[in-house]
């Protein structure tokens, strides 16, 4: 393989592996805050323990345990929908479209997907039939159907 074959294969996997994160920047978005947020907090503790008279090393493992407990420590995201969001969403559906909702015909879904990130609040509950909902799959709806 030559050196500009290889040069081409890089620049495909880059491109490959850029499609694939932009895809999932709503996730990624959601992770490295919380992440920067768990950083932040353990630089302070290392400044503050360092400028306490702790030397640096123990400063910083200290400072490592702190930023892996406020990690340990944030809620688990949960897809569970309130019964309020619920009765919201299916409200609005009756009032915009005039049907009625029917379980075996509608599901509700994330306008934002709960897998990039999305909420379980009334503004991201929608009302889809199945067929539409299994179709859009994880993909972000800005109109409804």
């Amino acid at each position: 393989m030559t050196a500009d074959q290889t040069n081409a294969l890089y620049i495909i996997g880059g491109f490959v592996a850029l499609a694939f994160v932009y895809r999932r920047r709503e996730a990624f978005a959601y992770a490295t805050q919380r992440v920067l947020i768990a950083v932040l907090c353990s630089g302070a503790a290392f400044f503050l323990l360092w400028k306490g008279g702790l030397p640096p090393l123990p400063a910083y493992i200290a400072a490592l345990v702190i930023g892996v407990l406020i990690r340990r420590a944030e809620p688990k995201r949960s897809r569970h929908i309130s019964a309020r969001a619920k009765r919201q969403a299916v409200a609005r559906f009756e009032k915009e479209t005039g049907e009625t909702f029917n379980r075996r015909i509608h599901e509700l879904d994330h306008k934002l997907p709960h897998s990039r990130g999305g909420g379980n609040s009334e503004e991201n509950i929608q009302v889809l039939t199945k067929k539409q909902n299994r179709s859009k799959g994880a993909k972000r709806a800005f109109l409804r159907w």
